[in-house]
């Protein structure tokens, strides 16, 4: 049983609440997995985690601060599923992905998830692609991730979706941030004309991470949720690894140019080995880097 306490910030700057069942009523709702409701019959990324979400009235303020809170951006066309993909994450209740009122939903909302014991707060952004640039959303935001979301049976979202990883790109963003294209609406198999593989490939061509979902089916919802969050801290582990290893070489400096030269070697060889190795990896696995 999984558990998770969210909140959501409209446009207005209102504070909303959103629940499993009547909206905006109550703070805390929970959601079932079941371990084998994986396709690929895979251990559920959800499966030993819980969030427990009772007691939070009494939680003092300072608890509350210290839980790492992580904003992530939802990139792509109008009318490829961001937002019901974000309202998703909010609710374990079944929402048609195409449902045209959900365009009014748009904002920041948040969620409260305990995965590995740790507890982390996610601040999901949705605005529509007309009304902000992939460039205002990172410097307004300054996001740890972004998803960046295409229709599978639309291939003009698939060539924004292609456009907005090439800007990530250039900008050095995708090496130093979490990015994960996602191929919306996986159901509607027959009207399909983005293969799975041409996903995949241009998210490989990126270093981004890639996965296929269907928001009406509630397909992939849960593991793409929990894959942004374990991508995010995996790369925060990675940079406090660096900088000690930074720290360490120059410490090593005092003890003479050899030492030094033999630690930036050491580690040169070290990075050579991790690139190879991450090559090697499916981009569709979401708890590697």
């Amino acid at each position: 049983m999984v558990f998770r306490r969210h909140t959501v910030k409209d446009p207005r700057g209102k504070r909303q609440v959103l629940s499993n069942r009547t909206p905006r009523t109550n703070i805390f709702h929970s959601i079932c997995i079941d371990g084998n409701s994986n396709i690929s019959g895979e251990r559920s990324p959800f499966e030993g985690s819980c969030c427990s979400g009772q007691g939070g009235a009494e939680s003092t303020e300072s608890e509350i601060e210290e839980i790492p809170k992580y904003r992530v951006v939802l990139l792509g066309d109008s009318g490829v599923g961001k937002t019901a993909l974000v309202s998703q994450f909010m609710t374990n209740e079944y929402m048609n992905t195409y449902d045209a009122s959900l365009d009014d939903e748009f904002g920041e909302k948040t969620v409260s998830i305990l995965l590995d014991n740790e507890e982390s707060e996610m601040i999901f952004i949705d605005h529509p692609h007309v009304e902000m640039s992939v460039e205002n959303s990172l410097s307004t935001y300054e996001p740890h991730a972004c998803i960046v979301v295409y229709s599978i049976v639309s291939r003009a979202s698939f060539q924004v979706a292609e456009e907005i990883l090439n800007y990530l790109w250039r900008e050095h963003y995708t090496q130093e941030r979490s990015v994960i294209v996602v191929g919306n609406k996986s159901d509607l198999v027959r009207s399909r004309t983005i293969s799975e593989n041409e996903g995949k490939q241009l998210a490989t061509s990126r270093e981004c991470k890639f996965i296929e979902t269907s928001g009406g089916l509630k397909h992939n919802v849960d593991e793409l949720l929990v894959g942004v969050l374990k991508q995010i801290r995996l790369r925060e582990s990675r940079d406090k690894k660096l900088r000690r290893q930074c720290t360490k070489r120059k410490m090593s400096k005092l003890h003479g140019s050899k030492t030094a030269h033999s630690l930036n070697l050491a580690r040169e060889i070290l990075n050579k080995m991790c690139l190879n190795d991450s090559k090697s990896k499916s981009c569709e696995n979401l708890h590697v880097l």
